[in-house]
């Protein structure tokens, strides 16, 4: 789908009139990634549900099961009425039983995790024989790629481009950053046969990622005082955002992408 029309309506307005403009830039291409995937074998478990927005645009309209540590995040994700049945729950300890699900997604999830190899061996387990596996994460492109830092070391700033760097990691709660190859090769080492895997998110992309943060002050004031992030989505005042938008989820694949998709199957 090359039209960017389409590429809108699909798949980047449903993210940015409801979410800030740099959540809905990643959540955008992500679910185009995802949907050439489609349909997803039942019954879903989505890891690291959050709220719901993302499975209730890009994985509904009906979810098996969705597992999240946050109770607030699945009062939300509640009401929104696309699983099945929540859970409270963490990654690296699954409450359900061997071989439960036909789908496992992981939509930027388990780079959040401490115990990697423990949340791999867990979606393994909660996988049937056949079962196929949906992450996505970051890899060490990400932070090489952000505007700031790069900025600041070009001017002879080092110290202060690595203490900007650590900042954003912190803020962004990623324990592991690993290359594509590394990726692949935990992924394979839990038992998984990699079936396609394919980076998103350019360096441009991803420069415009890290500066919306910035943007959306007004957002978080937003949610925090309403519970919502976007007040008034008239879709009209988000024009210049959603041409963006557009742009970053028609791009190819680049060597040097801040994330990947990785596709796999249980054997």
């Amino acid at each position: 789908m090359h039209n960017s029309v389409a590429v809108r309506d699909a798949y980047v307005w449903p993210h940015l009139g409801a979410l800030p403009a740099f959540r809905a830039l990643i959540r955008a291409i992500e679910h185009r990634l995802l949907d050439g995937y489609r349909p997803f074998a039942a019954p879903l478990l989505d890891v690291g549900a959050g709220d719901g927005h993302f499975a209730s645009v890009a994985l509904g309209p009906r979810v098996a099961v969705g597992v999240d540590v946050s109770l607030p995040a699945l009062r939300e994700a509640a009401r929104r009425g696309v699983y099945e049945h929540l859970a409270a729950g963490s990654a690296p300890a699954l409450p359900f039983a061997d071989g439960q699900f036909a789908t496992v997604v992981a939509n930027c999830a388990i780079e959040h995790i401490p115990d990697l190899s423990a949340t791999l061996a867990e979606l393994h387990r909660a996988l049937r024989p056949g079962g196929r596996l949906l992450v996505t994460v970051p890899t060490d492109c990400l932070e090489p790629n952000l505007l700031v830092p790069r900025t600041l070391g070009a001017v002879g700033l080092g110290p202060a481009a690595d203490a900007y760097t650590a900042w954003f990691r912190r803020q962004q709660v990623h324990y592991h950053l690993l290359s594509r190859a590394e990726w692949l090769q935990v992924i394979e080492q839990a038992g998984f046969g990699v079936v396609a895997a394919r980076g998103y998110m350019s360096a441009r992309a991803t420069k415009l990622f890290e500066l919306g943060h910035y943007a959306g002050l007004d957002n978080l004031a937003a949610r925090r005082l309403t519970g919502r992030w976007v007040l008034w989505p008239w879709r009209p005042r988000f024009a210049a955002w959603e041409r963006f938008i557009a742009a970053c989820v028609d791009e190819p694949e680049h060597p040097d992408d801040s994330c990947l998709l990785v596709v796999a199957e249980r054997a």
